[in-house]
């Protein structure tokens, strides 16, 4: 399976944090909300057992030894990024360089609770295309366009792990119940506070100006097959709104996928 297993272990949802992981035991609970200007802001809450962070980091080396023993030169070990990162400074330091971009960081908490450690940030950005821009979203595509003069329409793509065929043979029933163990605790959460009035939604949850989609492992053991598969997509009003239409597509595509 090429590449696929390297990849789910290292990829990252942050729905608007939007999040995605093909690890369990990760929690991830992210909001982002939208004014009428198109500026806003995003609030993201991510866990993870500490063990499982040490996993990670060892990860992390064997895949840079193995690419060395494969006779690969010139190779970087990848850095560890959210939501595999715990270490105060370097978030800091990640988000104070999207400055640049009219995105700030307003507050950020590390804690441990329960064998847990938890990161809980919130960042204010200028426009939604400049937050989706960064490299924390390389993966997730993006589209926004307005529909008529009253209605827009917000897709957000999430993150490929692989083929459809390596998807299937990953999310399957046999592999589901093996990994049972390494997935339970397996929450993603993402919710969307609009600008306008929603006129549709394929969430779970919606009402008003608000919309939530939840993959939660314990309560659905199809939920790693739907992170696989699975976009959100709103049409809201947009009387007296200011957005520009913007189409960001994901940038980093698995080579086996081209």
């Amino acid at each position: 399976m090429k590449n696929s297993l390297r990849s789910m272990a290292f990829r990252v949802l942050l729905m608007t944090g939007f999040l995605f992981v093909g690890f369990g035991c990760v929690k991830i609970d992210t909001t982002l909300s939208l004014d009428r200007d198109g500026s806003g802001s995003m609030r993201a809450i991510y866990g993870m057992p500490t063990y499982i962070i040490k996993q990670a980091e060892l990860m992390r080396q064997l895949s840079a030894s193995l690419d060395v023993a494969a006779g690969k030169t010139n190779v970087i070990s990848p850095a560890l990024d959210i939501p595999f990162l715990y270490d105060e400074a370097i978030l800091k330091a990640k988000f104070e360089g999207m400055a640049k971009d009219g995105i700030k960081l307003e507050a950020i908490n590390l804690h441990e609770q329960g064998g847990w450690n938890y990161v809980d940030f919130t960042l204010k950005f200028k426009t939604l295309e400049s937050l989706f821009k960064q490299s924390l979203f390389n993966d997730i595509g993006v589209s926004l366009k307005h529909l008529d003069d009253a209605s827009c329409k917000l897709t957000i793509n999430l993150p490929h792990v692989g083929n459809a065929a390596e998807i299937a043979s990953v999310v399957s029933q046999e592999n589901i119940n093996k990994l049972t163990p390494f997935l339970n605790g397996l929450r993603v959460a993402s919710h969307l506070t609009l600008p306008g009035d929603l006129r549709n939604s394929n969430s779970q949850i919606s009402s008003g100006r608000h919309a939530t989609w939840e993959w939660d492992f314990d309560k659905d053991s199809q939920a790693l097959a739907r992170l696989a598969r699975d976009k959100m997509i709103v049409v809201f009003d947009v009387a007296e709104v200011r957005i520009k239409d913007f189409e960001k597509p994901a940038s980093r595509v698995l080579a086996n996928e081209k």
